[in-house]
């Protein structure tokens, strides 16, 4: 038997995580790219952020056809939020651009392989600047094993971004983030629990 789904998180209704979610009201324009793999895990961020974003877009999929919304952004004003693609980096784009112009980034949402896989699907994504971070802070998205040592979920990397953009108070993703872990950690074995803890 399936177990029932709040209608809401679209967690299962015991791990239900609606009730740690709190508005938070964004200027800048998110989108993001996910692919189709992350939408049913468990583990997924997106999920959890656009339970507080106000201005949050996901376009689920992989091939252009897809996200046909998003290259029709403006050139000037537009960002692609991903490492090791340029020297820009969102904590040093000149205060007179964020005060003129309403800022729209995009995020790739996936392993490392299925967003860099996104990126040479959707080469329509080279209109735009890219854009990483000069100083990464430190991941606590425990739950998911990464390859790379300065890897962030999709939820941490909105939330730092929105930090630098507008100086948003960004504790409530956080909360949310260590509301689903908590829930995550709670259903498994404590040998399993303590590997992910130990990383």
């Amino acid at each position: 038997m399936s177990r029932l789904l709040c209608t809401v998180c679209c967690y299962p209704q015991l791990q239900c995580v609606c009730k740690w979610a709190s508005p938070i009201d964004n200027k800048t324009s998110v989108f993001v790219m996910q692919h189709p793999s992350e939408v049913k895990a468990a583990k997924n961020t997106v999920r959890l952020t656009s339970l507080c974003l106000k201005n949050i877009r996901v376009f689920i999929g992989e091939q252009p056809n897809d996200y046909m919304p998003l290259q029709q952004l403006d050139v000037e004003s537009t960002f692609v939020v991903y490492p090791d693609q340029s020297d820009l980096f969102i904590e040093s784009l000149p205060r007179t651009q964020l005060t003129k112009d309403k800022i729209n980034l995009i995020f790739l949402d996936g392993t490392w392989k299925k967003t860099y896989k996104l990126l040479k699907l959707n080469p329509w994504l080279t209109r735009y600047k890219f854009i990483s971070f000069a100083h990464m802070p430190k991941g606590q998205y425990h739950i998911r094993k990464a390859p790379r040592l300065d890897s962030l979920s999709t939820l941490e990397a909105i939330a730092y971004s929105l930090t630098q953009l507008e100086q948003l108070d960004v504790c409530p993703l956080y909360h949310l983030l260590d509301a689903m872990m908590e829930q995550q950690f709670s259903a498994m074995p404590t040998s399993v629990k303590q590997r992910y803890l130990d990383t």
